[in-house]
This record gives C-alpha cells, sequence and structure tokens, in this order.
C-alpha cells in the first residue's frame, strides 16, 4: 500500500477554508434547529447518499423506488424485493455510521470493516472468517491499481495502525486525513462487491467525527472520482472536499427553509 501523502493545492486551501465557515454555520443551525428538523435533514442527507453512492458503483436507482423503500412500504413486485432490502441496509449503514461518529470509543478495525461489508453486500455472509478479495478481478469497475490478494490481511493491519495512530494528526487537515484514508483503503480494495461503499462509508466516518456533514460524492462525477483513484493525490482531495461543501450548502437551505414561519 503507498504511503500516499495528499498534498493540498491552492484551490483546495480555498476551499477548505470555505468548506470550515459554511460548517460552522451549519452546525450553529443544527445546534438551534428541533427534532423534527434534525430528522428530515439526516434523512434528505441519507437519500441523496444512497442514490448518488448506488450510482457510482453502476447501480441505477429509481428514485421512486429509493423513497418507498426508506418509506417503510412494501413493494407489489416480488422483483424490487431484494432491492428494497438493500436500500433499507444501506440507510442503516449510514446511521451505524452517525452512531460511531458520535462515541468516544469507536476505534478503526478489520472487524469494522468487516461490519460494514456484510450491511452493503448482496452475498450470503457465513460468518467463517474475512470474506477477503481472492484474486484481482479481470472485469471490474474500478481500473486503478489494487493490492495482490495474498497482501491484503497485512495492508489492512497497517492502514488500521495509521488511521488510529496518523503521527501528527494538527498537521493535516481532517478532510484531508478523511481523503488520505479513503485512497489507502480503495488500493487494498479488499472485498469483492462492497469496497467503493465501505470505503465511503468509513471515510464519512472521520468527516462525522471532526464535526463535517458526510462527503457525498454525485453520480455524475463517477469517472472523476475514478481517475482520482488511478492517480492518488490532489484530485481525490479536492473532489471529497467540494462534495462535503455541497452537502453543507444543501443542509444550510434545507434548515432554513424548514425554519417555523
Amino acid at each position: 500500500m503507498p504511503g500516499v501523502r495528499l498534498t493540498e493545492t491552492y484551490s483546495t486551501q480555498s476551499h477548505l477554508a470555505a468548506l470550515d465557515r459554511r460548517t460552522d454555520e451549519v452546525r450553529q443551525m443544527m445546534e438551534s434547529g428541533g427534532p423534527a428538523q434534525l430528522g428530515g435533514l439526516w434523512h434528505q442527507l441519507d437519500v441523496s447518499a444512497i442514490y448518488h453512492d448506488c450510482a457510482l458503483e453502476g447501480q441505477v436507482v429509481n428514485p421512486m423506488d429509493l423513497n418507498a423503500a426508506l418509506d417503510g412500504m412494501t413493494s407489489a413486485d416480488t422483483a424490487t424485493l431484494p432491492l428494497f432490502s438493500s436500500l433499507r441496509s444501506h440507510k442503516r449503514a449510514l446511521e451505524l455510521v452517525r452512531k460511531l461518529a458520535a462515541s468516544s470509543r469507536t476505534v478503526f478495525s478489520i472487524e469494522l470493516f468487516h461490519r460494514f461489508h456484510t450491511m452493503f453486500t448482496s452475498q450470503p455472509v457465513n460468518g467463517r472468517g474475512l470474506p477477503l478479495r481472492r484474486e484481482i478481478p479481470l472485469h471490474r469497475s474500478y481500473f486503478h491499481e489494487i493490492a495482490e490478494p495474498q497482501k491484503i490481511l497485512s495492508e489492512l493491519k497497517r492502514l488500521v495502525s495509521w488511521i488510529n495512530d496518523p503521527g501528527e494528526p494538527d498537521e493535516e487537515h481532517p478532510v484531508v486525513l478523511a481523503a488520505g484514508f479513503h485512497s489507502r483503503f480503495m488500493a487494498v480494495f479488499p472485498f469483492v462487491d462492497t469496497s467503493g461503499k465501505v470505503g465511503r462509508a468509513l471515510m464519512n466516518l472521520l468527516m462525522l467525527r471532526e464535526g463535517y456533514l458526510p462527503a457525498v460524492i454525485h453520480g455524475t462525477e463517477r469517472q472523476r472520482y475514478y481517475e482520482s483513484l488511478r492517480q492518488p493525490g490532489p484530485a481525490l482531495v479536492e473532489l471529497v472536499v467540494e462534495s462535503a461543501l455541497a452537502s453543507a450548502e444543501a443542509a444550510s437551505r434545507y434548515l432554513r427553509e424548514a425554519e417555523p414561519s
């Protein structure tokens, strides 16, 4: 696993400063908001995150199906039952991200990675050992270099050690650190079918833990996202910062519109 340091460009530094200002404003708005406002905000953020997360994986989800699934509706079409189950599990994963981010006892571990994998995978989980990738797939969505299968476990251990003790955290902006984690996790690519979703959930756990809203990378940025993984560096940081800033802007608009008249 390469020791990538995601150097900030002048543009990124400017966007980070804008993100910090907007995040402080949104945090103040959230502190004065009522339960209904905050519940509505997180629901909207979750809907957006699930829709775009699926799009990044090449899965097109009908917004009507997404809303129906998250509203607890029962599908009359048996063909959509697995989809509804998957979308609801995705929602539970995002709720778990928030729960873990709010706990001072949360530490990163291979078991935590596995826990999120079981929530995102469509494959049966039999509980016998870690379902780590055993080969480099010939046909896959992501085209960046990934770890050889025999090195996955050792690379995950290195990643866990690093993120739990990144050295000089004060020298790295929290969002840059979160993007750096995502870059390293995706370079390992431990799971065949869920690495992208797990990696982004864990990145946002780091974001939320530091008081930021989740960085929802839009499906329209799919190619840009893939390219940023192929050439680790400022491009991924810039994309994550822009995505987090878009979440903060959307949250600000929602909270202003949801204020009681």
